[in-house]
């Protein structure tokens, strides 16, 4: 592992994403809490925390309190980033879709679809079923080498993420792609470390 003594470099700007359902006012105001907690757990300059979220399953593309939940975690983020910094916190939210097997409404995959299409987002991508908010277009700070993804009840300890890219960005651990499998054959594309 790299011992990141001044934090993580531009070079390796990281995510951390946690995946989650807007299901409550509360229930999106304690995702926001445990977001701010993680970033203060891990103050790096090059680190960007965000929620990617889901509205609950539903018989309706949309239900009358969606907009409210959504604005909540907005409001809320944009406070965030009022007290430490803009452009460090997000919301990337998606519309629901219709699921034919399910007979649903829901978010396309749920939370394998979400961590999906943000990693497509982050490459560019313009056709992913998150969708503006406040009229911006989606978008995602471009120069993002990793994303760490947690679970919503994850704690993240002091400098946690520093020692995570370190152990990421060696050289010995950087995934190796085998051109015509497009497989990796050596090093890694994903870490999950034990607890």
């Amino acid at each position: 592992r790299l011992a990141l003594k001044d934090g993580v470099p531009e070079t390796l700007s990281t995510f951390v994403v946690v995946p989650t359902l807007f299901t409550s006012v509360t229930g999106v105001m304690e995702q926001i809490d445990h977001m701010e907690i993680r970033y203060l757990s891990n103050p790096d300059n090059n680190v960007r925390f965000a929620l990617l979220s889901d509205w609950e399953d539903a018989e309706h593309e949309s239900m009358t309190n969606d907009y409210q939940l959504l604005k909540t975690a907005v409001n809320a983020v944009d406070t965030l980033n009022g007290k430490y910094g803009v452009g460090r916190f997000f919301v990337f939210h998606r519309k629901r879709l219709w699921n034919p097997s399910e007979g649903k409404w829901m978010g396309w995959e749920r939370k394998r679809g979400k961590l999906h299409e943000f990693n497509r987002l982050l490459r560019g991508a313009l056709d992913t079923s998150f969708f503006p908010i406040d009229d911006q277009p989606v978008t995602a700070p471009s120069g993002v080498c990793y994303v760490i993804t947690l679970d919503a009840d994850t704690k993240l300890p002091m400098g946690a993420v520093s020692q995570l890219v370190g152990v990421a960005a060696h050289p010995l651990n950087q995934p190796i792609f085998d051109p015509i499998t497009k497989c990796v054959v050596d090093g890694y594309g994903i870490f999950q470390p034990r607890v």
